[in-house]
């Protein structure tokens, strides 16, 4: 787009802005992949144009890979900035023009009660995921618990024996036995686990 056509449609109320997106994860391809995604979708929306774009290679940053892309949009209005804003998260954003924006109250208290709304929902998310993290774990260890049970229950072992069969780490295991032999479940004979039968 040539500069008198730009600055006829930040005339007329387009917003021009510089946007840092960013993805992180494994492996490197899928963070490519994905960071291109992102830009596609971007080029999807009618309210915003893309005038400017450039992508850098994923990068290995400890264990995983970190790519970003700095895009130059041409945004509709106010609501397309924040919407890009909300829908894209770009980790940072800069207004290039027009130098000055003159915010409407109505558009600010639409920012708002959108904020409002999304931050509702994303800490009801964060709720819903805590709580299956928290159902997660608890079913993971009456299964840990059960299996360790039906494993003894075939002959005594030693924790060194359990290991290989268990797919989990000995610091694990032991805890459960430590519960189990504190509800008299499994006792401990030298470095013989053992079931105790049911009476």
């Amino acid at each position: 787009m040539d500069k008198r056509r730009l600055e006829e449609k930040i005339s007329d109320g387009y917003i021009q802005i510089r946007g840092i997106l960013e993805v992180v994860g494994r492996p490197k391809k899928h963070v490519q992949d994905s960071l291109k995604n992102h830009l596609k979708k971007i080029k999807e929306v009618k309210e915003f144009e893309i005038l400017n774009e450039h992508i850098e290679t994923a990068e290995k940053q400890e264990d995983l890979f970190s790519a970003f892309a700095e895009v130059e949009i041409l945004v509709k209005n106010m609501d397309s900035l924040l919407s890009f804003c909300f829908d894209f998260m770009p980790s940072s954003i800069e207004i290039i023009a027009p130098e000055t924006l003159i915010l409407k109250n109505h558009t600010l208290i639409g920012f708002l009660n959108d904020l409002q709304i999304r931050m509702h929902a994303m800490n009801t998310g964060i709720l819903q995921a805590k709580e299956s993290s928290l159902n997660y774990i608890k079913n993971t260890a009456v299964l840990l618990r059960n299996f360790i049970v039906v494993l003894l229950s075939s002959r005594p072992m030693t924790l060194d024996e359990m290991y290989p069969l268990m797919g989990v780490s000995t610091k694990n295991i032991e805890q459960v036995l430590s519960v189990l032999m504190k509800e008299g479940k499994v006792k401990k004979e030298g470095d013989l686990y053992k079931v105790i039968p049911k009476k």
